[in-house]
């Protein structure tokens, strides 16, 4: 597994996560967003998200009967999940350095292309925009075994765990961690309903057209662990957003709003951002006008 690159807290995560837990109850997960992705055409495409917690650190779910990875990663990516039948998968693939293609985005883990992801807490009067790339992730090639279908694992296990940090003396446990356990909790962690729309028809494609009776398509239905359910299995993902830019416009006060943006350094991989610029930790911060 590689080792991380940022090796403290992100400067700005603490007061995001405390805004998304006052829009999506504990620990945020729940918390609705704006996607913002490319197209293979150059066309922007903005769709409706939900906040899943941030990777490494799932939130608790009284829906979830699975064991669980120890606690040894935290980590400031926030994460979502898909179907990888969505165009936003596609979007991910076909933007990537690796320019991956339809079938490719159906098949496993990859993607890396850019996103824009907007979080509008009206509790707080704050709208959070983090810029960086999203990254997909399949239960059954992430640990490359015998199903793995594309090259994609490698590149997606690198680039998130630039971005995990052991927590306190757990550096050499690394081995103890599951990526696929990891991937199977996110899917344990939904409502028994919503797991069921990953057996739904494929999305988009015309009802004239039909559904597959024969591998189970339909609407409306229930389903159980992802190890159990093989329609459900091949459509799911989780989806890791590696940031590198993240602004934070406070608009309580209309006489005092500021912008704070916070870019990460060159030298742990991020664009730097405009200089000059106060470095906390390996992120360097601006405020500018709102």
């Amino acid at each position: 597994m590689s080792h991380p690159t940022v090796t403290t807290t992100a400067p700005w995560k603490q007061k995001f996560q405390q805004h998304l837990e006052k829009a999506g109850g504990p620990q945020g997960s729940g918390a609705e967003f704006m996607l913002a992705t490319v197209n293979a055409k150059g066309l922007p495409k903005v769709r409706t998200c939900i906040f899943r917690g941030f990777w490494g650190t799932l939130p608790e779910n009284e829906h979830n009967k699975l064991p669980k990875n120890p606690q040894i990663y935290e980590s400031d990516c926030p994460t979502f999940t898909t179907d990888c039948r969505m165009s936003k998968t596609y979007d991910i693939f076909a933007t990537g350095k690796g320019k991956g293609n339809l079938e490719q985005s159906r098949s496993g883990t990859g993607g890396g292309g850019p996103i824009e992801a907007i979080y509008w807490i009206k509790e707080t009067n704050t709208q959070w925009r983090i810029s960086g790339k999203c990254w997909i992730i399949a239960a059954d090639d992430i640990e490359g075994g015998e199903e793995a279908q594309n090259s994609g694992t490698v590149t997606v296990k690198a680039e998130v765990g630039r971005y995990m940090r052991t927590k306190g003396d757990h550096a050499e446990k690394d081995k103890e961690w599951s990526w696929k356990l990891e991937t199977e909790n996110y899917f344990e962690n939904l409502s028994p309903m919503m797991r069921g729309t990953f057996k739904n028809p494929p999305p988009g494609q015309p009802i004239d057209e039909g559904k597959d009776e024969k591998a189970g398509e339909d609407l409306g239905q229930k389903a159980g662990h992802l190890s159990d359910e093989m329609l459900a299995r091949k459509n799911f993902r989780v989806c890791v957003i590696t940031p590198e830019q993240v602004e934070a416009v406070d608009l309580t006060d209309p006489a005092k709003a500021t912008r704070q943006i916070w870019t990460l350094a060159e030298e742990a991989g991020g664009p730097g951002g405009r200089q000059p610029a106060d470095p906390v930790g390996e992120w360097n911060h601006i405020e500018t006008w709102p």
